[in-house]
């Protein structure tokens, strides 16, 4: 089923390249609450459309691609469709493919699909009358085909009923009967129309199969109890991290030697602000950077829209995902794996550096292996092992705040643990 659901997202992901990488041109640009192309609109170029109810009843020359709550197609598509909404309803005709991710996605009995049918998603449905003429691929919870695809149907699924027809084989994974219960819905206002179908496969009698039945019901596997080399599961995982850390630490060692022992200096000389500004990114700041990186996503793809007159839109959004994209992964692996390296190094050092004398790339990997060991072995303590990892995160963030902003200053010596106490008194 992952496979499948593999699959699947890079056919979409390609369909969204293939889009992105044609030749600049212009094409109609619609935004607002709601967009409907009239019946005997026609639109001779592609359309791009973003609001929270589309409906197209008109004719378009070009590709579609919509964004929004409700996209409903009635009428003409001579190009391909992509769209990504919560509801998705096909009606009309569409020469070229359909690419669509939402919670549901509908064919009506006059839906007629040229090419091929790429779906992610909770449900889809085929309506008696609806025809793919090529190939189906669907990986979500159900699918209730009663229509025609003239090719091959691809699923990955929990729920899969058959009652129409299909011209090639039959392919994928089902969950078996009863092995999983019909997820409740996760998003408000969704379609009533979407009725919830039990776990298994099911071939109806007026199904119809000209290829091969090869999709099968598959059981939950039970979950695995050891690891590589026959150890425990929590041993491998935890044998695993720090072979991660340590090739990670090798890595910065080697490149950047004095990154590690600046960021343990903050957190040394500055533990208290270190902490305070750590809690302050992870409470506030990280989810304020969420929601202003996508409104900015959103409101420089359509300004760019407007300047350009949608020459290089895609384009565009696409850079500008990437690079939000880019930026996310930098903070996560630096909160999951940097700052185990840094914490590391602090321990090891306070352990084995009493003078606190400049030392080689050997012996700061030393320090990383002797801290980020004991590290994990207190996050392998079931409820402490949270506790370690959100102070580990924290208090990192805020150390590399607390360099940036006295990366000016004059440094200041650490000192050991065991001085602190003659420090005080």
């Amino acid at each position: 089923m992952r496979g499948k659901s593999f699959v699947l997202f890079i056919g979409l992901m390609l369909a969204l390249l293939a889009f992105t990488a044609r030749p600049a041109h212009a094409a109609d640009v619609r935004t607002g609450e709601r967009v409907v192309i009239a019946a005997d609109e026609v639109i001779d170029d592609d359309l791009i459309v973003s609001a929270q109810f589309v409906e197209i009843n008109g004719t378009v020359s070009g590709d579609v691609v919509a964004t929004g709550t409700i996209v409903v197609i009635n009428g003409a598509v001579e190009g391909s469709v992509i769209v990504a909404a919560q509801s998705v309803e096909v009606r009309g005709p569409v020469g070229g493919s359909v690419y669509a991710m939402s919670y549901s996605l509908h064919l009506g009995d006059q839906a007629d699909i040229g090419r091929n049918v790429l779906f992610g998603g909770f449900s889809a449905t085929t309506q008696p009358g609806s025809l793919v003429g090529r190939d189906f691929f669907m990986a979500g919870y159900q699918l209730r085909h009663d229509g025609t695809v003239g090719g091959d149907l691809n699923v990955s699924a929990g729920a899969l009923q058959l009652n129409g027809t299909v011209g090639g084989d039959v392919t994928g994974e089902v969950s078996a009967a009863g092995s999983a219960a019909p997820p409740q819905m996760p998003l408000p206002n969704m379609p009533s129309t979407v009725m919830m179908l039990p776990s298994g496969l099911v071939i109806g009698p007026s199904a119809r199969i000209d290829g091969e039945m090869l999709a099968q019901e598959i059981s939950p596997a039970a979950p695995p109890t050891t690891g590589v080399l026959g150890l425990p599961l929590w041993l491998s995982e935890r044998l695993g991290t720090l072979i991660g850390l340590l090739l990670v630490a090798i890595f910065i060692i080697a490149l950047w030697p004095r990154a590690l022992p600046a960021l343990s200096d903050a957190i040394a000389h500055r533990p208290l602000p270190s902490l305070g500004w750590g809690l302050l990114i992870y409470i506030l700041l990280f989810p304020a950077g969420i929601l202003v990186g996508l409104v900015l996503i959103v409101g420089l793809t359509l300004l760019f829209a407007m300047v350009t007159f949608g020459q290089l839109t895609a384009a565009m959004l696409g850079l500008l995902v990437g690079l939000y994209l880019f930026a996310l992964f930098g903070f996560l692996f630096f909160t999951y794996v940097i700052a185990w390296l840094v914490l590391g190094h602090l321990i090891g050092r306070l352990l084995f550096n009493h003078r606190n004398r400049p030392v080689g790339r050997g012996a700061q990997f030393l320090y990383v292996l002797v801290g980020v060991v004991l590290w994990q072995a207190l996050r392998a303590v079931p409820v402490l092992g949270f506790i370690v990892a959100f102070f580990v995160g924290t208090l990192a963030l805020g150390a590399a705040l607390v360099y940036w902003l006295n990366r000016h200053r004059p440094a200041t010596v650490l000192t050991p643990l065991t001085e602190l106490g003659e420090v005080k008194s």
